[in-house]
């Protein structure tokens, strides 16, 4: 059974989007929301009318010139991700933590000169991380379902000669492998070693890291203590790293193969910019309000991936071999990515120094995102079927978030909420729902040095394929994040 002859596959194929560069990966960057400092984590970052903050470079550039002084601030965070996955019935959990500085900020205030009416300015830098990618997740479960089917498919019409060049990351690997031959006497016809429709059990394995950073140099003025103009300018960076595993082994003993494994590598690393403006109005004393419009974020992005797959037998071939491996080439590929504009409005009730009430809504449309080739690309693709796939399974989302703050002598005490629509349709097969965000802190006030701690409880349902939707029921998954946040910030 075992005696055809195995044929590499060697062709780095440039031009295909195997392992990543689809719609999906698109959300994955473009889904974002600044991580802030400590104090205004405390209140689900609902700053954006509140201002004197560096999550302002999140929000509202304009809230920068509501600072009366120089500042410089660090923020730690200690965060524990946690997830829970339902496959089959069967639930796993995994977690993962890590220490890191999300947020960093210089900001300058200087006072406008006498009789003037901009009464100052500010400018300065700040880093701030707006995504986390460090996630762990382990779903297992006994299906009637096989992996191996979906390489079948891809290969179907194929002849067996070419397979290894045609699909050198996903199907030619099951040739490779020994995870599926032809049926006898049609070379591009094709069946698994493990027949779709038998038990096997399941266990599928994601582990990611990384994240999408973001530094900004920003100028905001103060116009008669009434309006607040500001804009800033965004280098971004992204750095995101995953690595799936999807192990199945065969319940039925008369079957020789007993298990097969697929493991795929991802690295995908880039840069770019973007543009925020905006304003902020006092109408009263008493009552603050504002807006501001946020471009796309412009990416050059450079996907690095591999894969390969092993399949173990019951039974050793002619020459005693009972396990096989097959590896792919290293695929590389660059392509560019504009997320979608966003806006905000903001307002914010000031009651006098004892404290205040926040509220930020926040507009963007995410069937805007594009997915463009690289310009150095000689055979440019033209990500048509991604980009309509973006339109037809994405819709806008809204992000609402609520905070307040009061004060007792020198100490803040801080509460939050927030939430953002589910990004899918909802007729798409991977609607689950918003994420949920709930916040407290408290903050310690000298003349010149502030110490805060920032609280964040976030939930949010998610839903996900192991492999083809059409051979395998989605894997639903409930992420929770707990994170704390410390921030020491020092005034001259």
């Amino acid at each position: 059974m075992r005696m055809r002859s195995i044929i590499p596959g060697i062709v780095a194929l440039l031009s295909s989007t195997a392992l990543a560069q689809n719609e999906e990966d698109a959300l994955r960057i473009s889904m974002m929301s600044p991580s802030g400092t400590a104090r205004s984590s405390g209140m689900a970052n609902a700053f954006g009318a509140l201002g004197a903050d560096p999550v302002s470079s999140g929000i509202n550039p304009a809230g920068f010139a509501l600072y009366r002084s120089s500042g410089l601030s660090i923020t730690s965070l200690l965060e524990i991700n946690a997830s829970t996955t339902t496959h089959y019935r069967t639930t796993d959990n995994a977690t993962q933590a890590r220490f890191a500085f999300p947020n960093m900020a210089l900001v300058l205030h200087y006072p406008g000169n006498e009789g003037s009416d901009w009464r100052s300015s500010a400018f300065g830098v700040v880093y701030d991380r707006r995504q986390s990618y460090h996630w762990s997740t382990v779903a297992s479960g006994d299906a009637n379902s096989t992996m191996l089917q979906r390489f079948v498919n891809e290969a179907e019409g194929t002849d067996y000669a070419g397979v290894a060049d045609a699909f050198p990351f996903t199907a030619g690997l099951a040739w490779n492998g020994w995870g599926m031959d032809t049926v006898a006497g049609q070379p591009t016809s094709y069946y698994s070693f493990i027949p779709y429709g038998s038990p096997t059990r399941q266990r599928h394995v994601i582990e990611s890291k990384g994240r999408n950073a973001h530094t900004s140099f920003f100028y905001a003025g103060n116009f008669r203590d009434r309006l607040y103009l500001g804009l800033q300018v965004g280098v971004l960076s992204h750095r995101y790293e995953r690595t799936t595993v999807h192990a199945e082994n065969t319940l039925d003993q008369s079957l020789f193969l007993s298990n097969a494994t697929y493991k795929e590598t991802l690295v995908t690393s880039g840069s770019g910019f973007d543009v925020k403006a905006g304003f902020l109005v006092r109408i009263t004393e008493r009552l603050r309000t504002g807006a501001s419009i946020h471009s796309p974020q412009w990416l050059l992005l450079n996907d690095a991936y591999n894969a390969k797959l092993n399949t173990t037998w019951r039974t050793p071939d002619s020459e005693g071999n009972y396990a096989y491996e097959a590896l792919s080439p290293d695929g590389t590929f660059s392509y560019r990515l504009s997320t979608p504009w966003r806006a905000t409005a903001s307002a914010a009730y000031i009651a006098g120094a004892n404290g205040s009430v926040s509220v930020d809504y926040e507009y963007a449309d995410m069937s805007a995102m594009q997915l463009r080739a690289a310009n150095n690309l000689e055979d440019l693709y033209d990500f048509a079927a991604e980009n309509d796939a973006v339109n037809d399974r994405f819709q806008a989302i809204h992000t609402l978030r609520v905070g307040t703050e009061w004060r007792a002598g020198n100490w803040y005490y801080r509460a939050g909420w927030g939430f953002v629509a589910d990004p899918y349709k909802t007729r798409d097969a991977l609607h689950a729902g918003g994420q949920k965000t709930y916040a407290a802190g408290v903050g310690y006030r000298s003349e010149h040095i502030t110490v805060d701690l920032g609280l964040n409880y976030m939930m949010q349902p998610l839903r996900f394929f192991q492999y083809s939707p059409e051979l395998i029921d989605a894997t639903s998954e409930q992420r929770k994040s707990y994170r704390t946040f410390l921030t020491v910030a020092f005034r001259p």
